[in-house]
């Protein structure tokens, strides 16, 4: 290779480079992107807190947003694309006692529940679709606590 040659190398691997992360980042995946929002009452009450996530059916945009005092929201940018999602909602939230950290025998760690029965979480079968065009308004949904006596099933 000649000296004039390795400039003109350079320029071409730089160009090969840009267009492989052409479109990396939001947006660049290819699926039209809508915002969603709505509220999330827990037992007749706003949820506090926790986390929401929408887990696409097939090919499509996945969102997961923060719920904040029974409201949650994801802009555009990162919203879901059309099609059929699973809803899932998670709230953890510690119990105020101390319990053995199964990772490092004898350290204790905080104790943390999941206030959201698991039919909404684990094994939820909560739905939405969402038109082309995205939705006209925002989402409603209500979820209960985990239920003693099915929880005594379990075990």
């Amino acid at each position: 290779m000649t000296p004039t040659e390795r400039p003109s190398r350079r320029v071409a691997i730089l160009a090969v480079l840009a267009a492989a992360c052409w479109g990396c980042g939001g947006g660049g995946d290819g699926f039209e992107h809508y915002a969603v929002n709505g509220t999330i009452r827990h037992d007749g009450d706003p949820l506090k807190s926790g986390t929401i996530t929408f887990v696409p059916g097939g090919p499509g945009a996945a969102g997961t947003a923060e719920i904040v005092d029974g409201a949650f929201a994801i802009d555009a940018a990162d919203g879901l694309s059309p099609g059929e999602y699973r809803v899932e909602i998670y709230s953890i939230q510690p119990t105020g006692r101390k319990i053995e950290n199964a990772d490092d025998p004898g350290a204790k760690v905080d104790e943390t529940v999941n206030r959201v029965d698991r039919s909404f979480n684990v094994d939820s079968t909560l739905k939405v679709t969402v038109p082309p065009g995205g939705f006209p308004g925002p989402l409603a949904f209500d979820v209960t606590s985990p239920n003693p006596a099915a929880k005594k099933k379990r075990r």
